[in-house]
């Protein structure tokens, strides 16, 4: 008998779903995150947005500290740095 394995792809977005439905429903101006320590890593991005919603995380999964640096009145100009 021939075994096959079965693979489910991989979802990078493992955040909350009813934090997702209330930054859609309400639309903050931002919204900060750092909980998923990988999540960087496996997206490629610190930063994300949903509507007007800019999400920025300084999660990391390694030795470093994250530390994301933002302007309020200049959310496009927001940067992230490993310390």
């Amino acid at each position: 008998m021939e075994k096959r394995s079965i693979h489910a792809p991989l979802d990078v977005n493992v955040g909350s779903i009813a934090i997702k439905r209330f930054i859609e429903e309400k639309q903050p101006l931002l919204s900060l995150h750092g909980h998923i320590h990988e999540s960087a890593r496996l997206t490629g991005s610190w930063q994300d947005q949903i509507g007007r919603t800019k999400l920025f995380s300084a999660a990391h999964d390694g030795e470093e500290l994250a530390l994301v640096r933002f302007d309020i009145g200049d959310l496009d100009s927001a940067s992230r740095e490993l310390l």
